[in-house]
């Protein structure tokens, strides 16, 4: 049954791990090659990272639906992450003839852009300048590190490449594979920046712990 819910046997890996010296931590890589991932390849994701790659602009999957993908779901929702600015997206969009909707997110840094028929929602990379408790001023970054510090969950804090490469900054596969959910740093500090964190811990929790007596 835990072979079922957590199908790492499908998964064709190989692992190597490289030294990040901010903060001493150390980056896990690996490649992910599953049905699930491949069945996210529609034509509209396609020409999306076509574009990014012949604008020179790094583009991954980011957060829940790389967790998903690890546990050997196919997520509902699939959020992206760009090194691009929403100005720079937005400039490449309309000179492709590419439609936007949505302008809300823009200034924490979203962009959502419509191709055949789908939305692709795409954040730039973020640091939290200061924050309320719910609200955040974002300054935005190219470092993939920085970014994945500022969310809340290891489990959340991924990426992963087009070609099914795994970027793992704080062991969240690890966790992951041993059903642990864990705060990136200190627990305290990231539900200081937006209490709602504390629910998003008690719904994956809830998962996790519903698995593990499977």
């Amino acid at each position: 049954m835990l072979r079922h819910l957590y199908p790492w046997h499908r998964l064709l890996l190989s692992c190597s791990w490289s030294r990040v010296c901010l903060l001493k931590r150390y980056l896990f890589t690996m490649k992910l090659q599953s049905p699930e991932f491949q069945s996210l390849f529609t034509e509209g994701l396609k020409s999306l990272a076509e574009l990014f790659v012949k604008e020179n602009h790094e583009l991954r999957i980011a957060g829940g639906a790389v967790r998903d993908l690890l546990n050997g779901v196919k997520p509902q929702d699939v959020d992206f992450a760009t090194t691009a600015t929403p100005a720079q997206m937005k400039e490449m969009f309309q000179a492709a003839g590419i439609r936007m909707i949505n302008n809300r997110g823009e200034k924490h840094g979203t962009v959502t852009a419509r191709l055949h028929e789908e939305n692709f929602e795409i954040t730039t990379l973020r640091i939290d300048v200061t924050t309320d408790g719910r609200h955040a001023e974002v300054e935005f970054t190219t470092d993939w590190q920085k970014d994945a510090e500022r969310r809340d969950l290891t489990i959340n804090s991924m990426f992963l490449g087009f070609d099914g490469t795994l970027f793992d900054y704080f062991n969240g596969y690890a966790d992951l594979k041993n059903k642990k959910v864990r705060f990136v740093g200190h627990a305290k500090q990231r539900i200081q920046e937006d209490y709602l964190r504390i629910l998003r811990y008690f719904r994956p929790n809830t998962v996790l712990s519903v698995l593990s007596t499977v």
